[in-house]
C-alpha cells in the first residue's frame, strides 16, 4: 500500500484546529472569568462579542476547508479513503479522475468517483505528488492538473 495524500492532511485537519481552538478558547474563557477592574478591556462586553465572532468565524473557516480533507492509500486494486476515525474501501475502477488544484500555497486534489459512494461523488486531499503521479499511472487513472487545462 502507498500513501497518497500529503503527511500535512493530519496536521492541518487534526492538530491545527485543535490547538487553535485551545488556545483562543482559553483566551475567550478567561475574558469571561477576569477580574473588571484589573483589564477593563479584556473583560468588556464589545471585546468578548468579538472574541467570539472570531472564534465562530474560524470554526466555520476550518469546516469549508481543513475538515474536508481526507487520508488517501492505494494497492494494487483498491484505494483506501480514511477521515482518521473510518476508513473506507473503493475499487480502482470506482474513480472517474483525479483532478489537481493549484492553490497559493497548497495544492488540493480531488477524487471524483464514477457513481456516488459513501463519502460523496467527490473526495478532496492534499498529494503527495511523487506516489500519486506512479499510482495513477500504473493503475491506468485519469490525472488531470486543472490549471494548464484553464
Amino acid at each position: 500500500m502507498i500513501r497518497l495524500s500529503s503527511n500535512w492532511t493530519l496536521f492541518l485537519k487534526i492538530f491545527l484546529p485543535v490547538f487553535w481552538l485551545s488556545f483562543f478558547g482559553g483566551f475567550a474563557l478567561a475574558s469571561f472569568v477576569s477580574d473588571e477592574i484589573e483589564v477593563p478591556y479584556f473583560t468588556s462586553f464589545s471585546f468578548q462579542w468579538k472574541i467570539i465572532l472570531f472564534i465562530v468565524s474560524g470554526i466555520i473557516f476550518f469546516g469549508f476547508t481543513f475538515f474536508r480533507l481526507k487520508r488517501v492509500d492505494g494497492d494494487d486494486s483498491h484505494i483506501y479513503i480514511s477521515n482518521y476515525f473510518k476508513t473506507y474501501r473503493y475499487e480502482i475502477e470506482a474513480i472517474k479522475e483525479i483532478v489537481i488544484y493549484d492553490h497559493l500555497v497548497l495544492k488540493a486534489t480531488h477524487l471524483y468517483f464514477n457513481g456516488k459512494s459513501s463519502l460523496g461523488r467527490k473526495v478532496i486531499f492534499l498529494p503527495y505528488m511523487i506516489n500519486l503521479k506512479e499510482y495513477c499511472d500504473a493503475n491506468n487513472i485519469i490525472l488531470r492538473d486543472y490549471k494548464r487545462e484553464h
